[in-house]
């Protein structure tokens, strides 16, 4: 039996929105203009040590077992082959964070297409989204999900607020996690936005537009990405003393 309601129970997931909805022009006190000017700080020597230091310290043992305690089964899926080999190509995007040993990765029975990180402890990915994005685009959404650890705290004071543009620039925030995550292991930001494309759609068509306005446009997702990309291009000076390559952990 299909866990239907299980992603809306014990997870964030990525809710589908118009694309049509942002403007060009942001606001200074727009959740895009906000996101940017928290990546501001950043310089592109630090990446590495930025992220670290930002990072906060993983949950317990006892902690991970409580989580995973209260989880399913009937909901969980044993992959096959090929999703096997996919779920495998997030390995270089835990160690990047110093998670292997701290997220499980589950592939879950839901409809929709789904990734989202449950209780800084596991990795949920439904068949529909494994089976839709790229095996570059699915790094690309969990170091998005990673980055929701990273502000954790933020984002439950953000849910008992009702706090709807908190909610959107929290997201934000994550996708440019996510773009520093992609440029320090080497992999292409672009993804990020290719696979929300996908997932967006596949939810669309289905009817799945839940929480919708708690989410950013895809275009100011797109922009955000652009512009944490130049915050993370090396300069000149830099480029000639390291060869232009992205700084690694």
């Amino acid at each position: 039996m299909r866990t239907r309601t299980a992603v809306v129970l014990f997870t964030c997931w990525l809710a589908t929105t118009d694309l049509s909805t942002v403007t060009a022009s942001q606001p200074p006190d727009s959740p895009a203009s906000s996101a940017l000017r928290f990546f501001q700080a950043f310089r592109p020597a630090d990446l590495a040590q930025w992220l670290r230091a930002l990072r906060p310290a993983p949950i317990t043992p006892g902690q991970h077992a409580r989580a995973v305690a209260v989880l399913p089964e009937a909901g969980e899926l044993t992959p096959g082959r090929d999703e096997h080999a996919k779920l495998a190509l997030l390995e270089p995007i835990l160690m990047y964070h110093e998670r292997v040993q701290v997220f499980e990765i589950k592939l879950i029975d839901v409809p929709q297409a789904v990734v989202a990180l449950y209780q800084r402890a596991v990795i949920l990915i439904s068949r529909p989204a494994l089976r839709l994005v790229s095996g570059a685009e699915l790094q690309a959404l969990v170091a998005h999900e990673i980055g929701h650890e990273y502000f954790w705290d933020d984002f439950e004071r953000t849910h008992e607020r009702r706090d709807k543009l908190g909610r959107q620039e929290l997201e934000l925030k994550c996708d440019g996690i996510a773009v520093l995550t992609l440029i320090g292991v080497g992999g292409n930001p672009a993804r990020l936005v290719a696979g929300l494309r996908k997932m967006l759609r596949f939810n669309q068509a289905m009817g799945a537009v839940a929480n919708a306005d708690e989410y950013p446009g895809l275009q100011d997702r797109q922009r955000l990405v652009t512009a944490i990309r130049a915050l993370a291009r090396p300069s000149r000076s830099s480029s000639a003393n390291d060869g232009g390559r992205a700084p690694r952990p």
